[in-house]
């Protein structure tokens, strides 16, 4: 069997990033073709994305025109969207999460995370209400292997001044923690930008590393641009079953990198 390249990347609604500091929320042009060349150049079994826009909240996996067009291009032909929220790039669209897969999808679902509802006044006189956020779980069939697939975009608590890993947040972060531990007869694979700002992620959900039960497939000294030691952007992986063959971070047009690994299962 050969290997299994997973990438998931946050892509900024197809904005190519124009900003050096982190949040700072200036692009020079959309240009989806350009994320298209970069993925299509890595050749991915699997792209998990955030920040996808969508032009309808539900329905069918024909609700987002990025998506197809992603998936046209990089002949992925199996592929799901899960809405999170208004676009805060383009007030035109809706904003998710999505799914791209070279093999079938056998079974679907998705869970919307417990919000803790935090506001914060920006510095614009703007108000913002943390927006509600949801995950996608999927079992891939992987020439007749089972493999099952969590893709996640977290509460960015940093832009509401506040820290996930406070006391206050403890059961938000148990919910997603015990769902994401809930499979335990398959391989598994997570991707995610979990936006765990000022806080490794071992220290954020350390439940998820209890007894070797997941490993981070890749390590680097950032995955945000502007940002030094703040990796948000992860796959995990459940090391019993799966081997890492490759593995690397790298920036494209985004204001967050590309975290790319390749996969091959145990015997």
């Amino acid at each position: 069997m050969e290997g299994l390249k997973v990438i998931f990347q946050n892509i900024s609604g197809g904005l190519v990033m124009a900003g050096k500091t982190h949040g700072e929320m200036v692009f020079s042009r959309v240009s989806l073709k350009e994320y298209i060349a970069w993925f299509k150049a890595q050749e991915p079994a699997l792209l998990s994305l955030s920040e996808v826009h969508m032009e309808q909240r539900e329905g069918s996996e024909d609700n987002s025109e990025m998506v197809q067009k992603i998936a046209s291009e990089l002949e992925l032909p199996y592929h799901k969207c899960c809405f999170q929220s208004s676009s805060h790039l383009d007030t035109s669209k809706n904003m998710g999460i999505a799914v791209l897969s070279k093999y079938p999808i056998e079974d679907y679902s998705t869970f919307l995370l417990p919000n803790p509802r935090l506001t914060t006044v920006r510095p614009d006189g703007s108000r913002w209400v943390m927006f509600d956020k949801g995950a996608q779980r999927l079992t891939l069939n992987i020439d007749g292997k089972p493999l099952t697939v969590f893709n996640l975009h977290y509460f960015p608590f940093h832009h509401f001044h506040r820290r996930l890993d406070e006391d206050a947040f403890l059961n938000v972060r148990h919910a997603l923690a015990d769902i994401l531990l809930s499979e335990h007869t398959t391989p598994t694979i997570i991707t995610g930008d979990f936006n765990n700002k000022g806080l490794p992620l071992r220290e954020a959900f350390p439940e998820l590393f209890f007894h070797n039960r997941f490993r981070q497939a890749v390590e680097v000294e950032t995955t945000v641009v502007g940002l030094h030691n703040e990796q948000f952007d992860h796959i995990l992986y459940t090391p019993e079953t799966l081997t890492v063959v490759r593995r690397f971070a790298e920036p494209n047009y985004s204001d967050h990198y590309a975290v790319v690994a390749e996969f091959v299962f145990r015997c």
